[in-house]
């Protein structure tokens, strides 16, 4: 914001004697200077709303009847309406002045899932309040924008914030985009106008899908044996570490957390049980537009339910580098490769290797995607 009021105090400082010189970048042509003062998108715009037009029309019919007709009356009448004019918009003028605000958004959300975004804003004037401020704000699926107001007065030197639900449909980046931000105050004569761009980026994980999933009933057998040290679902105490989002209540740790005076889990040591490590192959000439969504979200919602039980190994890309999933920073990273995936004919098949308990996918009618270990399917998901 100090930016844009540096170059709105240099724009409208007529007063300089050096306004004119041809300095780097500067406008030279008056009709250009002359749009840049009340057309810019970045500087303040007053307009008369219809309450405005109103009060032009009457404060006319006021003066004509006051020149007609020598009544001081009606000249103190005219003097009323025309300062009430001014006044507004001296008071609009000050109700932006040091008004700070930031545009705050969610990191990550799974598509479908409601996510909010918040604009905190922060009053820096020593006495004058800000209040009845209205923000245009709207995001990367929709082409409409929506009015959210300030239902509160932020006092001088306070901090208030307004929030702004969003459900994003697809998985991918989705932008929440600040546009403009408008207030009517004192009287609703002028709009008064403030065009910003503002936006943030969000990473929409792919949607959570039914599937099923069964590589025991057709002659998987995983290995038993003593637990592992590493992360899992067994009973074994393997370690304490802190909290991390994502993480279920039920493994907080309260008396360590107590002590350390910050949140804390336990983590166990996995059972000898086999794990298993998710293979992708985004090249498959067989996915369709709608299968290939029901591929990442299907091989999300399984990351996800093998993950909580202990049995997820690794995941791949053909192509990429093995990512070996020990923590839950590790499967969020998962789900933003999977955010962004798309198909692709350049990308080259990586190889299998030896691994028998590694899981793959191929496309299905329907459309759906079956889940196969080696020549076994052993689960599907549909849309």
């Amino acid at each position: 914001m100090s930016g844009k009021n540096e170059e709105v105090r240099l724009w409208q400082d007529w007063t300089n004697p050096n306004f004119f010189e041809n300095a780097s970048g500067g406008e030279r042509r008056f009709f250009s200077l002359f749009i840049r003062q009340f057309m810019s998108p970045r500087m303040p715009r007053t307009k008369l709303t219809l309450t405005g037009w109103v009060l032009i029309l009457v404060a006319l019919g006021i003066g004509s009847a006051a020149y007609n007709t020598a009544s001081n009356i009606l000249f103190l009448s005219l003097s009323l309406l025309l300062s009430t004019l001014v006044l507004s918009g001296i008071l609009s003028q000050i109700n932006f002045r040091k008004l700070q605000w930031v545009l705050r958004v969610p990191k990550h959300l799974r598509a479908g899932e409601r996510g909010l975004a918040e604009i905190e804003l922060r009053n820096e004037k020593h006495f004058f309040p800000s209040m009845s401020l209205c923000f245009r704000i709207g995001n990367s699926e929709s082409v409409r924008t929506e009015s959210i107001y300030l239902p509160t007065v932020i006092s001088a030197g306070a901090r208030s914030s307004v929030d702004w639900g969003f459900v994003p449909s697809q998985r991918g980046r989705f932008r929440v985009e600040l546009s403009a931000v408008e207030s009517q105050f004192p009287f609703s004569f002028l709009m008064k106008s403030l065009g910003i761009s503002l936006s943030e980026e969000v990473i929409v994980w792919p949607k959570r899908v039914e599937f099923s999933f069964e590589p025991e009933r057709l002659g998987y057998r995983h290995h038993m044996g003593g637990a592992r040290k590493q992360p899992g679902a067994g009973s074994d105490l393997l370690n304490i570490r802190a909290y991390e989002r994502g993480d279920s209540p039920r493994l907080v740790h309260w008396k360590a957390s107590a002590r350390m005076g910050k949140l804390v889990v336990r983590q166990f040591a996995q059972e000898g049980v086999g794990g298993f490590h998710l293979y992708v192959d985004p090249t498959d000439s067989g996915w369709t537009e709608a299968g290939f969504e029901v591929l990442c979200a299907l091989v999300c919602s399984l990351a996800d339910h093998l993950f909580h039980a202990g049995r997820l190994e690794s995941f791949q890309l053909a192509g990429s580098a093995r990512v070996v999933v020990r923590d839950v920073r590790a499967l969020h990273e998962v789900y933003g490769m999977l955010a962004l995936l798309e198909r692709s004919a350049n990308c080259v098949a990586g190889e299998l290797g030896m691994l028998s308990s590694r899981v793959t996918f191929r496309p299905m009618a329907e459309p759906g995607v079956a889940i196969f270990m080696g020549d076994q399917q052993v689960g599907y998901a549909y849309e």
